[in-house]
This record gives C-alpha cells, sequence and structure tokens, in this order.
C-alpha cells in the first residue's frame, strides 16, 4: 500500500477514521493524504468579491485544521488539501487522481428510516477503489 486518503470534516469520527489510518499506513508503510471539502453555499468560482473572501477564510481556517491534523502523526509523511464541492464528488476524483490505494472515512450507521444517505456511504458505494467506513 503507497497512499492512503482521509476525508475529514474534523468530526470526533472523523478523527476516530484518521487514527485507523494512520495506523494503517505505519503497518504497511504508506503515506497519508487528508482531504477536507467544503459544501458551497453559493457559486465558489463567482466574481463576487466577497464571495472569493468568504470562500478564501473557509479554506485557510480549513489549512489550519488540516496542519494541526496532519502534526499528529509526526511518523507519517502526511499531505493535505482543501476543496469546494459537493462532498463525495471530491473525495473521489482525488482518491483517483492521487491513485490512493484506499479512502477512509469515518462514519455514523444508518437507520432503518434514515432517508438521505451520508458521505461515508455515498462515497463507499460509488467508489472504485477500497473505501474503509470506521464507525
Amino acid at each position: 500500500m503507497n497512499l492512503i486518503l482521509v476525508g475529514t470534516d474534523f468530526s470526533e469520527d472523523s478523527e476516530k477514521a484518521q487514527e485507523k489510518a494512520a495506523e494503517l499506513a505505519a503497518a504497511t508503510g504508506a503515506d497519508l493524504y487528508l482531504l477536507h471539502v467544503l459544501e458551497p453555499v453559493d457559486d465558489p468560482d463567482s466574481d463576487d468579491p466577497s464571495t472569493q473572501e468568504f470562500y478564501q477564510k473557509l479554506k485557510d481556517s480549513s489549512q489550519e485544521k488540516l496542519v494541526k491534523a496532519a502534526d499528529k502523526f509526526p511518523d507519517l509523511k502526511v499531505e493535505y488539501s482543501t476543496e469546494v464541492g459537493r462532498r463525495h464528488p471530491p473525495i473521489l476524483a482525488r482518491a483517483d487522481a492521487l491513485q490512493a490505494d484506499l479512502i477512509v472515512l469515518g462514519s455514523k450507521p444508518m437507520t432503518p428510516d434514515q432517508e438521505r444517505i451520508g458521505t461515508s456511504h455515498r462515497v463507499a458505494v460509488t467508489a472504485t477503489r477500497p473505501v474503509l467506513l470506521v464507525p
């Protein structure tokens, strides 16, 4: 295994996924790639200066959090990025672009009456690469 991509929303579930991915990376000699996807609330490609400033602040904040997350794994090579988009397509696209061997995501169990599947389950059922969901 060469590369493990970890999707993170900085939640407790995501931290568990990062820890599991780091454990697997250490055992296999793989590198980690942390990815945070910002879901757009407006057109992120807008020429409006206030919209651009809004997304830049979100990206800067996310990058700071990714640096802190990466610092938790000093013995591993960790890269990271922040992207804007609906959550699951950028995860899949980045995993393909990086030729990730595994995608790791935190996950909450689905309930029988749940009407909408979450990002982690959406990735799991549409990915062409192995996916590990960490409860």
